[in-house]
């Protein structure tokens, strides 16, 4: 039995990493940080290789010392830290395998203040009802269940912006946020590429709608200024910067013209065999498009239907 614990002990130590804080006294439970406006950097490493670095500067995040942080994930991850609590033990039968899935496929969290580091654990899979997720501090041979009391579902890796036990630098980059001004546009173009009758130009200094021949067509004030206003705040999903344009159907140009500049809106739908993906074919029905040659985003349809609109539905 001996021999066994020992095993044991010397697999978490050589599997985990755990070797460098084992002389260290260890509160194996202790995972929630009080103090989280001192946390300055966050490092989130996976067995895949991926590795991300939060770095706070002043009041802003950045990534990899490259992209503004979403302020909306940094601010519901430091909540998170803070209200973690271990939820019950692992069992004994469980503990075992538990640990060595941490171990295979957890993801490394480190979080550090302006002077050290303040704490080490990692995050493994979540528990069959989906109300908590497996944890292990690093330095300790124990497992618990995490959640968050009153927040459902219980489960935790999507509020560190993991994908399941995957780090993705995209999921943390602040989303593209359309948002113009009415009084700023001068014109929108919409180019329809399936349907080239549907294209159409709105003159909004003019009011004035006119067709893909470029000839005046009546249409509803109303309606006019209501898709005039659709562009003031149009938010954007996460960044797809690994896929190509060139692989998705485009469907429509948009170009609004300002005073000094144009702004581009380029969509793109999914093939009909990008449709039966499982990363494609989501719950949500989603589009892709790139603002001002931007890398690939996912955009929602009930979010940009209200600017995906035919020239028929302007006419009166």
């Amino acid at each position: 039995m001996r021999n066994n614990n020992f095993s044991k002990y010397l697999f978490i130590l050589t599997t985990i990493g755990f070797s460098s804080c084992v002389e260290e006294k260890i509160n194996d439970r202790d995972f929630a940080i009080s103090n989280t406006e001192e946390i300055s950097m966050i490092v989130m490493s996976d067995k895949s290789g991926n590795k991300i670095e939060l770095k706070k500067d002043g009041k802003n995040w950045t990534i990899n010392d490259n992209h503004k942080v979403w302020d909306r994930q940094i601010d519901y991850t430091l909540e998170v830290m803070k209200d973690i609590r271990v939820k019950s033990s692992v069992s004994s039968q469980k503990m075992d395998f538990v640990i060595k899935t941490i171990a295979t496929s957890g993801v490394k969290v480190e979080v550090y203040n302006e002077k050290k580091k303040v704490k080490s654990y990692y995050i493994g899979g979540n528990t069959s009802d989906h109300q908590g997720t497996y944890m292990i501090m690093e330095g300790s041979g124990t497992a618990y269940i995490l959640t968050i009391p009153n927040r459902h579902p219980g489960i935790l890796n999507p509020k560190y912006g993991l994908e399941g036990t995957y780090v993705n630098a995209n999921r943390w980059r602040e989303p593209i946020t359309i948002s113009i001004d009415k009084k700023e546009i001068h014109s929108i173009k919409v180019e329809d590429i399936e349907q080239e009758e549907s294209s159409f130009t709105l003159d909004t200094r003019n009011n004035k709608l006119y067709d893909y021949k470029e000839k005046e067509v009546d249409a509803l004030s109303e309606k006019l200024q209501d898709f005039i206003i659709s562009f003031n705040k149009l938010e954007c999903g996460v960044y797809k910067p690994k896929l190509k344009s060139s692989d998705f159907i485009l469907i429509k140009k948009i170009y609004i013209q300002k005073e000094n500049s144009i702004d581009s809106l380029i969509i793109y739908d999914k093939t009909e065999l990008q449709n039966t993906t499982k990363e494609h074919n989501t719950s949500v029905e989603n589009l892709y498009a790139k603002w001002n040659n931007s890398e690939l985003v996912i955009i929602q349809k009930n979010i940009f239907n209200k600017v995906l609109i035919t020239i028929s539905e302007l006419k009166e």
